[in-house]
């Protein structure tokens, strides 16, 4: 109200300077009008200032309530627009996310590729887990390099205790040191700083270690060398015998032998794995495809162990039960980007769970040939 007194000294002030000195109605109406105007103006200020200030007073339960109904609004409308994340409102507008391709490469390079880097990987994992030691005070580096039968491409480096991957780099040598690796004997550079050792036994050339050193080889020195590569060799050659057992010479997929010593380890410790058996029908390629199903459900982690070749076109895997859901889509889809890639396919499929009860281990193999010949009938039909 502080505000309204300055109109009010106004108007006292403007009629009493009338009224002693000269009055008039035209001076009276101007005054009166001004202070009205003036009171109008501080009207509107002070209601400026009341609808900014935060409210005092305590809302009734209508008002109560409408405010209560306004915040649970707001908050499930910021809700639904937080939920709203990028990649919710892709789902939104654009539909499930694609799954992604299987087949980058065709089928059959990509089988036989798989085949050949098996034997290397075989090597490289026998390097990992017994690398050489740096013993010789006058040893720099050792590279490791590998033969695949034609060519020698090198697949580690090894400085002290570290030892590197490297691509398939060629060597750097000279014919006549080739020509002598090749003839499986040890030999020294021209310049002396590099020793070639090769990795063989048995008449089998695995590749060669090449020795650098920043001084000079002697052939002193050849013996030393020959001796620790030889163990390395053994290694080699070990863990290639046991793969020949485990495994198919040509695909490379583990051996109805080890199938069926696996298969009775789940069964007796009572593993929930189901036992499914494949069958190519009518398939140009069928070692091919099956190698690629091998590698990609690995990837996947829906295959397990991954496949046994059971017979040149019969297939079997151990599925644990909480994937089966999982291996049925990868196949499903499998199978959908061979015919897309020119390959069609036909698959029969033959599966048996070892959790129905009183089971035994042949009764459990001999439900999924069962299932597997009604499905042969069927695709048959």
């Amino acid at each position: 109200m502080k505000r309204y007194t300055i109109p009010i000294i106004f108007f006292a002030i403007g009629v009493t300077l009338q009224s002693l000195f000269y009055f008039s109605w035209v001076s009276f109406t101007l005054l009166t009008v001004s202070c009205l105007l003036l009171t109008l103006f501080l009207y509107s200020l002070d209601l400026q200032s009341l609808s900014n200030s935060p409210e005092t007073s305590t809302p009734g339960k209508d008002d109560l309530s409408n405010t209560t109904e306004e915040t649970h609004t707001s908050e499930g409308v910021f809700d639904a627009q937080v939920s709203q994340t990028p990649e919710a409102y892709n789902e939104v507008t654009e539909g499930p996310k694609p799954k992604e391709i299987l087949w980058k490469v065709d089928p059959i390079f990509f089988a036989r590729e798989s085949v050949r880097l098996e034997e290397r990987n075989l090597f490289c994992d026998t390097v990992k887990e017994f690398p050489f030691s740096f013993t010789s005070p006058k040893l720099s580096s050792i590279q490791y390099v590998y033969f695949d039968g034609k060519e020698f491409k090198e697949c580690y480096w090894q400085k002290s205790e570290m030892l590197v991957e490297t691509d398939d780099n060629p060597v750097e040598w000279n014919e006549w040191e080739e020509n002598q690796i090749r003839e499986s004997l040890p030999v020294i550079s021209k310049n002396k700083r590099k020793l070639y050792v090769p990795l063989t036994i048995n008449a089998n050339l695995f590749g060669f270690l090449c020795f650098t050193s920043k001084d000079v080889w002697s052939n002193e020195d050849i013996q030393v060398f020959w001796e620790e590569t030889t163990n390395l060799s053994e290694k080699i050659l070990a863990k290639r015998e046991y793969s020949k057992v485990t495994k198919h010479p040509f695909t490379k997929l583990y051996t109805v032998s080890h199938f069926y010593q696996m298969a009775k380890a789940s069964f007796e410790a009572s593993e929930k794995k189901t036992l499914v058996l494949f069958k190519f029908i009518d398939t140009n390629f069928q070692s091919e495809l099956a190698i690629g199903l091998n590698h990609m459900g690995i990837k996947q982690s829906v295959l397990g162990l991954g496949l046994f070749q059971l017979e040149e076109d019969l297939y079997a895997a151990l599925i644990p039960n909480e994937r089966l859901e999982s291996f049925s889509s990868f196949f499903q889809q499998f199978i959908e980007e061979l015919d897309q890639l020119g390959y069609p396919s036909e698959v029969a499929l033959g599966y048996s769970n070892p959790l129905i009860p009183d089971l035994r281990f042949d009764g459990w193999i001999k439900k999924a040939y069962g299932s597997l010949e009604e499905s042969i009938l069927y695709h048959a039909a």
